[in-house]
């Protein structure tokens, strides 16, 4: 892997905001909320989904000098609920699932997404400057409704994309105001280009543990490429934050920073070091509250 560095005069950091940034008004769209920035190019990749009008998808990127690419559209039976997606060397990985938009729902005052059973999830391999969707392989991965996707990265001896993701059941049950039996499992989901098929495993063995990861990131640095460790939020008590864990994705080691007594948190923030150092080397940082003196604070823990 390279390492890309920018030179260049910028204004000093500050916290102040400079407001919205619309790309110079080439958006023209909604974009999905977790774009990814591949660090080596520079480009930006992301959706932007419709739940009215065909097309409910298109991919597209804007270059490190702020360019946009035309749209590809992706051709969707159905409007799907799209939070994330990911990046690889060559291709992004975008999710079919089986949590879809019902706008008779939305007119009803019931929650705007259903679970539809009848539907198989799926991941949808595109390469990075396709110009169209006639290419895309999807692989079918049923039962693996995801909020967030943490990483991928391709092997090419075995001609399989590896996605880490976590996977949550019931699919529906944050829509539904249903989490007492809510279970995030991370795990690692092998797609097979050449036959179409798909592995899942739990990453962390639930003999031995169980936690609800689910929120966090791994070293943005190695994003596309194979990473060792994932930052995540422990999502305990269900929905708040009360520690994160840093996860090794090989051995299913879980090693844990609690944020104390009555205190939460949210999504843990990795920091590296240096664009080309170790993979852990860095820090987290996470803003946490203590209900107990009503306070926040910034803490920050060597990754």
């Amino acid at each position: 892997m390279t390492c890309r560095t920018k030179c260049g005069s910028l204004p000093p950091a500050t916290l102040k905001q400079w407001g919205r940034y619309d790309f110079e008004t080439q958006l023209g769209s909604i974009m999905i909320a977790h774009p990814k920035v591949d660090q080596v190019s520079g480009h930006l990749h992301t959706l932007s989904y419709d739940f009215v009008k065909r097309p409910y998808l298109k991919y597209f990127q804007f270059s490190a000098d702020g360019e946009k690419s035309p749209n590809v559209e992706i051709p969707l039976a159905a409007p799907t609920m799209m939070h994330d997606f990911t990046i690889i060397e060559n291709f992004v990985v975008i999710p079919d699932q089986q949590v879809v938009f019902k706008l008779q729902e939305m007119i009803t005052d019931d929650p705007p997404v259903i679970y539809n059973k009848n539907k198989k999830s799926r991941l949808g391999i595109l390469e990075k400057n396709a110009t169209n969707a006639d290419d895309i392989i999807w692989v079918e991965c049923p039962d693996t409704f995801c909020f967030h996707l943490w990483n991928a990265w391709e092997e090419l001896q075995s001609d399989e994309v590896v996605v880490i993701r976590s996977c949550m059941t019931p699919p529906d049950s944050i829509f539904n105001e249903n989490d007492e039996c809510l279970k995030s499992v991370l795990s690692e989901i092998r797609l097979n280009m050449k036959t179409g098929e798909s592995t899942r495993r739990p990453i962390i063995s639930e003999e031995l543990e169980h936690v609800n990861l689910e929120a966090g990131m791994v070293n943005r640095n190695r994003l596309g490429r194979k990473t060792r460790y994932a930052y995540l939020a422990i999502a305990e008590p269900w929905p708040k934050v009360s520690s994160f864990a840093k996860v090794d994705l090989f051995t299913g080691q879980v090693k844990k920073h609690i944020y104390g007594d009555r205190k939460f948190g949210g999504e843990p923030f990795f920091l590296p070091s240096g664009s080309c150092g170790e993979e852990d080397g860095g820090y987290i940082l996470s803003f946490v509250h203590d209900e107990k003196t009503w306070k926040s604070e910034l803490q920050i823990v060597n990754a």
